[in-house]
Formats: C-alpha cells, sequence, structure tokens
C-alpha cells in the first residue's frame, strides 16, 4: 500500500513512461501510478507538474520533480542503490550507461516523431508515407546497432535502469514495418524481458487503465 511519502509516477499507456514504471517495479519499494488518458497530459493540472506537457513525471518523496525518462532512471538507480540497477561505485560504467540513455533517448526515441506524428515535419498529407519510409531507413540503422551491441543486457555487469528504456523499444518495433525476427538479440531480449514479473506487472497496470 502506497504512503504519502511513496514517489508517484505519471505514465501514459504505449509511452516511454512505462520504462520508469518497470524500474519501479524491478526495486519494489511502495509507489504511486497515474495512468492518464491521452490528452490529459495536456491539461492545466498536469502542465502544472510538467509544463513541458510530456510524460513521465515522476514526483519524489520529498514533493520535487523530475521530467525526462533518461533522469528519472538515473535519479532510481541512484535513489535506491540495493536494487542493483545502477553502476555502483564504478565511475566509467556509469557513463557508459548515461551513454546508452542518451542515445536510447535523444536518437533512437527522436526518430519515431515522424513515424508518430508525420504532421510536425511536413504539412502535405499526401507526403506522409513518404516521411515515415525515411525514419524507418534510419531506425533500422539504430536496430542494427543495438542488435550487434546487445549481450543479454546492454551492460556487461547485468540489469540496469537501461534495459527498461530498450524494451519499449523493442516494443515500439511492432508499430512499424519492420520485424524483430530480423534483430535475434532483440527478439531474445524481448522475450526475456517479457516473462519477467516486473514487466508484466507494469504492463498489465498500464492496460488496465
Amino acid at each position: 500500500m502506497a504512503t504519502s511519502q511513496s514517489p508517484k509516477l505519471y505514465t501514459m499507456s504505449g509511452t516511454c513512461a512505462l520504462a520508469p514504471h518497470i524500474v519501479l517495479e524491478w526495486i519494489g519499494k511502495p509507489y504511486e501510478l497515474e495512468v492518464m488518458e491521452h490528452g490529459q497530459h495536456l491539461e492545466p493540472e498536469y502542465l502544472k507538474i510538467n509544463p513541458k506537457g510530456k510524460v513521465p513525471a515522476l514526483i519524489n518523496e520529498d514533493g520535487r520533480v523530475l521530467t525526462e525518462a533518461a533522469a528519472i532512471l538515473m535519479y532510481l538507480a541512484d535513489r535506491y542503490p540495493q536494487a542493483n540497477l545502477g553502476t555502483g561505485d564504478d565511475a566509467y560504467e556509469r557513463y557508459q550507461l548515461e551513454e546508452w540513455l542518451a542515445y536510447m533517448t535523444s536518437e533512437v526515441h527522436a526518430d519515431f516523431a515522424p513515424h508518430f506524428a508525420p504532421q510536425r515535419f511536413i504539412d502535405d498529407e499526401n507526403q506522409y508515407d513518404a516521411v515515415r519510409k525515411a525514419t524507418y531507413e534510419r531506425l533500422r540503422e539504430h536496430y542494427e546497432t543495438l542488435n550487434e551491441r546487445l549481450n543479454q543486457h546492454l551492460m556487461a555487469h547485468g540489469r540496469t535502469v537501461a534495459d527498461s528504456y530498450l524494451y519499449v523499444l523493442t516494443r515500439w518495433i511492432d508499430l512499424t514495418p519492420m520485424n524483430i525476427n530480423d534483430y535475434p538479440n532483440l527478439k531474445g531480449f524481448r522475450e526475456h524481458m517479457s516473462a519477467d514479473a516486473g514487466v508484466k506487472q507494469a504492463v498489465e497496470m498500464q492496460k488496465a487503465k
């Protein structure tokens, strides 16, 4: 049962906010969850929490707000070291973890923007398919890179918060003409993650909304 001091995560189904939700399940401490309907992220009540109008947003135990998935993931790794989802005292490994998060959020995720919202890039609706086709080529390169670099986890020493974000990206493949079977390492990773109890709980909680 969550307490008044529990962190509260704001999410929306189908978004990258699933990643910190998974991590909260892995940590195993009480937390509160607000799964918003599409559009609620632009309403005044939520804009007071995150003026950028995006998810995720995390209100921590002392009432301070963090936004941006990468920042929230690193905060959770540092805040709950007993969960072993960070890199401990190894500074170089920490930078590697931050490198993966930066790549996935600023490059891979960013290149999904023309898929989700082609109107942001071109006014002519007849050109939407062409815009999407171009972004799929970039995404294929990203997924090839991830597939080549991936072992069981993104980091050599084991599971970290970065794996939760990669899991989201492997789910998004199914939204495109790409096929997960073309990336065997990513396919195995997704299957392994999908069987994880914390992952299953987070996915089901977001579906329930």
